[in-house]
Order: C-alpha cells, then sequence, then structure tokens
C-alpha cells in the first residue's frame, strides 16, 4: 500500500515536471502505461520487473536533466545577478557623473568666485543696466555740453563782431579826435605871433 502511494506521489510530481517538458514519452504517460500493463493478484497489482527498471532508470534520466538545468539556470542566475549588479554600479555611476555636470552648469567659477547660474545673470542683467544708464547719462551730459558750447561759440562770435564794431567805431573816434587835436594844434601855431630875437 505505501508503495503504491510513493508511485503515486511520485507520478503526480514527475508527471507535472514532465508534462511541462510535453511529448508522449512523458513520466505520467509511462506511469500510466505500466500501471494499465499490470495484472492484478488479488488486491495488488502485479508490476514487470524490466518496465518497472526502465520507468526508474527515466525517472532518474529525468531528474539528472532537471538538476543539469537547474544547475545551468543557477549559474546564468549568477550570471546574470552579476550583469545587473555591474549595471547598477554603472548606473549609479552616470548618475552621480550626471549631478556633478548638473552642479557645474548650475555653478560656475567667475575670478575664482564660485557662482551660481542665476546669480550670474541677475548681476550680468544689474551691470549691463548700470552701463545702459551711465551710457545715456553721459550722451545727455555730452550732448548738453556740445550744445552749450555750441552756444558759447555763437555768443562770442556775436561778441567778436560786435568787439570788432566797436573797436572800429573807437579808431574812428579817436582818429577824428586825432585830427581835431591836429587841426586845434595847427590854427594855434598859425595864431600864435613869432617870438622876437
Amino acid at each position: 500500500m505505501k508503495r503504491r502511494n510513493l508511485i503515486i506521489v511520485t507520478s503526480i510530481l514527475f508527471g507535472s515536471l514532465a508534462s511541462a517538458q510535453g511529448g508522449s514519452k512523458s513520466i505520467d504517460n509511462q506511469f500510466n502505461t505500466l500501471i494499465n500493463k499490470s495484472t492484478n493478484y488479488q488486491t495488488y497489482k502485479v508490476i514487470d520487473k524490466q518496465e518497472l527498471q526502465n520507468l526508474q532508470q527515466n525517472v532518474a534520466d529525468t531528474i539528472s536533466k532537471y538538476k543539469s538545468s537547474l544547475t545551468a539556470n543557477s549559474s546564468l542566475n549568477a550570471q546574470n545577478k552579476e550583469t545587473v549588479d555591474a549595471l547598477t554600479q554603472k548606473l549609479q555611476t552616470a548618475e552621480q557623473s550626471l549631478k556633478a555636470l548638473t552642479a557645474k552648469e548650475e555653478h560656475f567659477e567667475v575670478f575664482g568666485l564660485s557662482m551660481q547660474k542665476e546669480l550670474f545673470q541677475i548681476i550680468f542683467i544689474a551691470l549691463f543696466s548700470a552701463l545702459l544708464l551711465l551710457i545715456g547719462i553721459f550722451y545727455y551730459r555730452f550732448k548738453n555740453s556740445h550744445t552749450t558750447t555750441k552756444d558759447a561759440i555763437k555768443n562770442l562770435k556775436e561778441t567778436e563782431e560786435e568787439f570788432e564794431e566797436h573797436r572800429r567805431a573807437a579808431l574812428e573816434r579817436e582818429q577824428k579826435i586825432k585830427r581835431q587835436l591836429q587841426d586845434e594844434i595847427n590854427k594855434n601855431k598859425v595864431v600864435e605871433p613869432k617870438p622876437a630875437i
């Protein structure tokens, strides 16, 4: 009875394993064939010893095949684990490199000072705006000075013209006065008697 239960349990166990392989020579089919070919003796089944040994050899071969397949799968799993570990390590290295590059892109050195990109942009925009403002102020002052200089030159020319006119008038007056003086001197010379000697 125990032997029969053992055979049934073994047949179910290996039948499920062999059914994964498929084919007409599965262990389950072999057990069924063996049981069907066996003869009855009272409540026992009589099984041919050679067929039982063939079945045992097939089961041993199947178990051996599964063991080798399991060993191959274990080594393949170990290789896959090593590959996954190596890829994980590469991924971590790549992520660290990416973080370093991102930090480097976000920060850069200006005159030996580490600065964030946004802060540099704000400072650059402020300096550029200040320069534009200074250029605007200098341009306004230059234009204003240029206008003032033009007005001063114009006034200077007008003053020079007035001065030249005034000088000419003064020269004419002076010449007129000199002529009058000369005329007076000439009149006085004619009128005065000559002293006697």
